[in-house]
């Protein structure tokens, strides 16, 4: 599993991908593991249209990622996702980290 943030204000955030050892989706799409880190840049936008774009990290195939899920979702397996990857971002609410991967069943 591919995980990309775009919450780049986030203590898991490296180049655009989580590091976390684990992450944790709620049913709302939310994602619990989310923890502010008021030394990083948190405007993704102001990034990306910045002279110097952010780098992205590469690919990783994250296997023993542990991605619980509690959302009524396409991908969602025993509370367990089974996407290759996802994404966490909102556009609507900037400020809430969330999974925007989510399919309606």
């Amino acid at each position: 599993m591919d995980l990309r943030c775009r919450k780049t204000g986030c203590k898991y955030n490296c180049d655009l991908t989580c590091t976390a050892k684990s992450v944790e989706i709620d049913k709302k799409f939310v994602c619990k593991t989310f923890v502010p880190a008021p030394e990083k840049e948190k405007d993704f936008s102001a990034l990306i249209f910045s002279d110097t774009p952010p780098k992205i990290a590469d690919y990783r195939h994250l296997k023993d990622m542990c991605l619980k899920c509690s959302a009524k979702c396409l991908f969602n397996r025993q509370n367990r996702c089974i996407a290759n990857g996802i994404t966490i971002n909102s556009a609507l609410s900037p400020d809430t980290p969330k999974c925007i991967t989510f399919m309606k069943p």
